[in-house]
């Protein structure tokens, strides 16, 4: 198929095989005639070969400057920065059609379509004002309903957990119901940074959710509400007794959960609730898991080209009191290592279901507008060495839900028993 030759990619190509073929051809016969051809000849000669060759030589001098400054000019063309072929699509698409999306649009529709090839459903593109809405549900700031979102290996847009009190929460909604429409827009094939926007609004407003709730199809009309923090309860559930649910790993989770542990009086036992947790920062459940855990590794993960990271434990005072977590199946991401490190370094008996099975690690950076790019950069490992990756936390003992908390009581009492000697008291 023939090539235009306004084409930039056409354009390198003919320079290469003509102006810079030209040039080294040329030179090669000038040095020739002048060095090997000088050292064979008489001076008479040479002058009267020169006389004879001036039109040649001048013609030579003439293809050689010219060749050379083609090759300057090739070269410094080689050394700007060319336009990337999306850059030029997008510049031909913006001035070719009037009735084309702005510059910006069309920027943005291909960040998320070199993200979609990359088949990761865990990368994600943030807008501008998306990214703030995404840093402050990540800091423990909400302006919405109270829910966190993931797009599921069927390609739907599912609730990953509901923070408690919050309007989903007292609304009925659950993790794992299906997002379908934001008043009466279909949200299913959106990204979750589009929905996510969608569902941000003023506090006291309403917005109108579409959902598929136990199999069904439902409508729910919600108030908006501005909601600090509280992804952290804590409650004195029995003597001595204290039951932590988390139900986020947001930025102020493990601050408040050493909080609750310098607030209630726990000396037989803990209980962590990490049930309908879709996980959340690394570095603050590195932290959250050092409250229990003396010095040593808590995860790893190698990095593409990098060296491995390994993120442990420092704490050389952790709370050494008896320790069951619950977890189910909705038990995600990095709330998936503190349950399983706990479990790995025999710190805490581990029950409920099993896990979700999200062992990879997305990194967040900005670009020069103030998007966020969040890209998948390696795998957890957990102390033991195990990847957790599509095949989730296995639980030390499977219970069922209504259960889960009568159960680690008693287990709790088991522990406490095991530690003084003294046979439990079943109560």
């Amino acid at each position: 198929m023939p090539r235009k030759s306004s084409s930039g990619e056409d354009g390198l190509s003919f320079d290469s095989d003509g102006g810079e073929a030209s040039q080294s051809n040329s030179s090669a016969s000038y040095d020739s005639a002048n060095n090997s051809g000088a050292r064979s000849l008489p001076i008479k000669k040479i002058s009267a070969k020169l006389k004879q060759s001036r039109f040649g030589i001048l013609l030579a001098v003439i293809v050689l400057l010219g060749g050379s400054s083609f090759s300057i000019g090739y070269l410094v063309s080689e050394n700007q920065h060319p336009i990337s072929l999306v850059d030029q699509a997008i510049a031909r698409v913006s001035s070719g059609d009037p009735h084309s999306p702005t510059e910006i649009l069309l920027q943005r529709a291909a960040i998320q379509a070199v993200l979609k090839a990359t088949k990761d459903r865990w990368s994600n593109y943030f807008p501008p004002a998306t990214a703030t809405a995404f840093d402050q549900i990540l800091q423990g700031r909400y302006s919405g309903i109270g829910i966190w979102l993931r797009r599921t290996s069927l390609n739907t847009l599912e609730i990953s957990g509901v923070q408690p009190k919050s309007p989903a929460s007292l609304a009925g909604i659950k993790v794992s119901d299906q997002l379908l429409s934001v008043d009466g827009v279909d949200v299913s094939n959106v990204t979750v940074a589009d929905a996510i926007a969608t569902l941000r609004g003023s506090a006291s407003t309403q917005v109108t959710l579409g959902l598929l709730h136990n199999g069904a199809q439902i409508s729910l009309n919600i108030v908006r509400e501005a909601v600090l923090t509280g992804d952290v309860l804590a409650s004195q559930i029995a003597t001595n007794t204290l039951y932590i649910q988390v139900s986020a790993i947001s930025q102020h989770a493990a601050q408040d959960v050493a909080t609750a542990l310098a607030k209630y009086p726990h000396s037989r036992g803990v209980i962590l609730d990490l049930r309908d947790n879709p996980g959340g920062v690394l570095n603050v459940a590195v932290d959250l898991a050092s409250e229990f855990l003396s010095p040593g590794p808590i995860v790893s993960y190698d990095r593409k080209g990098g060296s491995p990271q390994e993120m442990s434990s420092t704490n050389t005072f952790p709370e050494t009191a008896p320790m069951v977590v619950l977890i189910n199946g909705a038990t995600a991401s990095s709330s998936e290592i503190i349950a399983g490190a706990l479990q790995d370094r025999n710190r805490a008996v581990i029950i409920g279901d099993q896990s979700y099975g999200k062992g990879t690690v997305q990194e967040i950076s900005e670009l020069s507008d103030g998007s966020q790019l969040e890209i998948t950069v390696g795998q957890y490992h957990l102390p033991s060495g195990r990847a957790i990756d599509q095949v989730g936390i296995t639980p030390d003992l499977k219970v069922s839900e209504s259960h889960e908390i009568a159960q680690a009581v008693s287990i709790l009492a088991g522990l406490v028993a095991l530690d003084s000697g003294k046979p439990a008291v079943k109560k």
